[in-house]
This record gives C-alpha cells, structure tokens and sequence, in this order.
C-alpha cells in the first residue's frame, strides 16, 4: 500500500512538474510585448496572415513555434528603442546586428537571410563609371559615387541598419546627399522620388523590391552591390536586456532551431528569391542550417 501511495504521488508530482513548466514558459512568452516598425508585418503576422515576404513568413513561424498569440504592435524603431532604454521588456522583430545594437541589446538566433542592398540608379542616369567599381563591378566607395553625380542624393530608410559595413560609410555621407524617409512609407514614397527625378538612387535590399514590385518596376533603374559588403545578412529578434528579454531570447532560440529543419522555413526563403537573383550562396547556407 505504502509502495502504492508512493508511484501516485511520484506521478503526481511530475505532472504537477510538467504543469508547471509549461505555465512558466508560457508565461515567459506572454511577458513581452513584441514591436515591429514594418506595417506589412504587424497588419499580417497573428492577424489575417497571408505569405506575403520572407521577414513576414518567418515571424509568423516563429511565433506560431513559441505560441505567442499576441499582435505585434507598429511602432516607430526610436520609440520602441525609447522604450526599451527605460527598462520595459520589449523585443523588436527582423533587426540586424550592429555594434551600437550589440552593445544595449541581445539578439536571438538569426531568424531570417537576405541577400545584402543593392544601389538602384534610375536607367536614365550614366552609368557609374568604372573607376568607381571594382573588378566585380560593385561599387568601392558610396561617398565618391554621390560626390560624382551634381546634386545627387541617396534615398534611404530613416532607422535602418544596413550592417556595420554600409552604416559606417552611410555615416560619412554629407547632409545633402541622404534623403531620409520613415520606414513605413519608404517602399512608396521612394519611387515616386524616383519617378519625379527628386533622387538618383535607393539603397535596397533585392528582396523588398522583388515582393513590392515583382518583375515590374514602375521605372527603369540598374543596380549594383557594394565592395566589401557580405553577400547576405540575417534578421533577428532584439529585446531589451533585462530579465524577461533573456528567458524570452532562450525560447525564442528553441523555436529558431526548431524552424531550421522545418521545410516550410526554406521555403518562406526561396519562395522570394527573384529567378535572376537565385542566390547559391544564400541557398546553401539554409541547406547547411537543415544539416545541423
């Protein structure tokens, strides 16, 4: 009888175990609240959820893998970043890493890969000379580029990051040669700069024109990668570096791993690689994730 009481509270209490770890981790998903500063993302994922682009398919993997049922909130990047500084447990969807980033914040598993932005040039410009390019024809310096071209400018996101490589020569841009836009208009408003001749280039990654605008841009633009620059990046979660931000990053990362061998992953990836820019590199490193 003894023996008998004893098998009944040992199973007892590991159900009570089990219970109880599954409403902790529960409760350390439903703790954070979750910001993006892409409207496509945050109208769709854990909404009316349609595939729509690799940073929007992948989320809503993610997110359905670590069961967070809450919408994620738009938000500008610098209020969510606000934010975040005065200690509030948030996590910003799809960020890529950058040392001011590292310093502040912790970041998940790469979550995403993108085939690294390209320059876009409107066709009825001169080509960029070739002393500016190198053996590959990327493009060596985006300073002597714009410096080349009278009152030229470059038409980017306001709060973007591009990577450390792209910031930091961004950075040494004069004033007059950047025109910035908040990021949730940026994919309209800079092609009606575009096609109003307000701006000479764009600074874009291949895949945002590709799903905005598939095979058919409305203007006539040529395109060139950058000297030194990877050839893809990844997109991350970021969170706030406090208690709930580091319990919410090791779930996170399970889900990530997890997705890693989920065909569906691969395929929110290929499905938006353009035919013309079927990139090996990128392919191969989802193939080498599956292989982990």
């Amino acid at each position: 009888m003894l023996k008998r009481r004893s098998f009944v509270f040992s199973v007892l209490a590991l159900c009570y175990t089990s219970v109880s770890g599954a409403q902790a981790e529960h409760s350390v998903v439903q703790d954070i609240i979750l910001h993006s500063d892409d409207v496509h993302l945050t109208s769709r994922v854990n909404e009316n959820f349609q595939p729509y682009s690799t940073s929007v398919d992948t989320a809503q993997l993610l997110l359905d893998s670590i069961g967070y049922k809450q919408p994620v909130l738009n938000i500008p990047l610098v209020r969510s970043f606000n934010q975040m500084d005065a200690g509030l447990s948030i996590c910003i969807m799809n960020k890529i890493k950058n040392p001011e980033r590292n310093n502040k914040y912790i970041f998940s598993l790469p979550l995403n890969f993108f085939q690294t932005q390209r320059l876009y040039q409107l066709s009825s410009l001169e080509p960029i000379g070739s002393e500016l390019l190198d053996e590959n024809g990327a493009i060596k310096s985006l300073k002597n580029v714009t410096e080349s071209y009278v009152d030229s400018a470059i038409v980017l996101p306001k709060t973007n990051s591009f990577g450390t490589r792209v910031d930091e020569e961004l950075a040494s841009l004069a004033r007059d040669k950047k025109v910035t836009l908040s990021n949730q208009t940026f994919y309209t408003r800079f092609m009606d700069l575009f096609s109003a001749g307000k701006a000479d280039f764009a600074l874009i990654f291949p895949a945002s024109i590709y799903t905005r605008f598939g095979k058919s841009m409305p203007v006539d633009v040529r395109s060139y990668p950058i000297s030194g620059n990877p050839r893809f990046v990844s997109g991350h979660i970021l969170c706030s570096d406090t208690h709930a931000g580091n319990e919410f990053i090791v779930r996170v990362n399970k889900g990530i791993e997890s997705l890693y061998q989920n065909p569906q992953y691969v395929k929110a990836h290929t499905d938006y690689l353009p035919s013309t820019m079927n990139d090996t590199l990128l392919l191969g490193a989802l193939s080498n994730l599956k292989r982990q």
